[in-house]
């Protein structure tokens, strides 16, 4: 079982802080987070993927607090039991 958290305005949009989704061996972030958006009603890829099915700039996926531009990026593997966390690219003013 994978857990996968959400964050900031992925939450808010949600109205949940986490999902568990079965793991299948050869699963990777870009898989999990197909997965993850075929299990939930509301449309939320588009917050941190671009029409292209790359990240935002600005967007952060972790993979057991690492961050995936620091590993293989969307095809970074992923294991049983591992806690994946979606953050959409922050704005302020």
């Amino acid at each position: 079982m994978l857990q996968i958290q959400f964050f900031s305005l992925i939450r808010m949009l949600l109205k949940r802080d986490a999902i568990d989704i079965p793991w299948t061996e050869g699963d990777t972030v870009k898989s999990v987070l197909e997965k993850t958006q075929a299990q939930i009603a509301t449309p939320f890829l588009h917050k941190l993927l671009d029409a292209d099915g790359a990240p935002h700039a600005g967007t952060i996926i972790l993979v057991n607090r690492q961050n995936i531009l620091h590993l293989e990026g969307l095809q970074t593997p992923v294991s049983d039991n591992d806690v994946l966390a979606f953050f959409p690219p922050g704005a302020g003013g």
